[in-house]
């Protein structure tokens, strides 16, 4: 289960930055079977696994070490407490960003946007936060302040009462 802390700045801000969650031989592991996707020729990839440019699709499952990340017990507690214990996998991408190759950055979003206004939920009752729709990924790598990954807009997920507008720069 997540301690008051991690409640508090999971509903402050939208997300929990956790260190260190890995052993290193869960690291290792993990990093190697990433690898082997990523080094397999596409003919050679089992049925049901493919690549889309940096995304290998159904990652989690290519290999039990990358499968473990999904039932992790320090990550496994939180995110069954945050879906009132009905959690449910809806995709396990592997994504690879390649060294020297400009990725081109994912546009703003918002998940109310792309689904619909019911589609997502999000709240807080006695104390407790339901969010039924949650990304959880491990880095593999290390990530350095200038590398990217995930940019959040704090507090941005509970729009519940105000329209989102876009913005026009014209």
């Amino acid at each position: 289960m997540m301690t008051e802390e991690q409640r508090y700045l999971f509903d402050l801000n939208g997300y929990l930055h956790l260190r260190n969650v890995l052993s290193n031989e869960e690291l290792s592991a993990a990093r190697e079977a990433a690898e082997r996707y990523i080094n397999t020729p596409e003919d050679e990839l089992p049925e049901g696994f493919e690549k889309k440019d940096k995304r290998h699709l159904h990652g989690f499952a290519f290999d039990k070490a990358l499968e473990r990340l999904t039932l992790h017990p320090t990550t496994w507690p939180i995110i069954k407490e945050i879906t009132n214990g009905r959690p449910r996998l809806t995709s396990g991408t592997l994504q690879v960003n390649f060294p020297g190759r400009f990725d081109e950055p994912l546009r703003f979003h918002c998940a109310r946007d792309d689904y619909g206004w019911d589609a997502i939920r999000y709240e807080v009752r006695n104390g407790r936060i339901f969010c039924d729709h949650t990304v959880f990924f491990p880095y593999l790598s290390d990530v350095n302040a200038d590398d990217g990954g995930l940019l959040v807009i704090p507090g941005s997920h509970k729009e519940k009462n105000l329209r989102r507008h876009q913005v026009n720069d014209s």
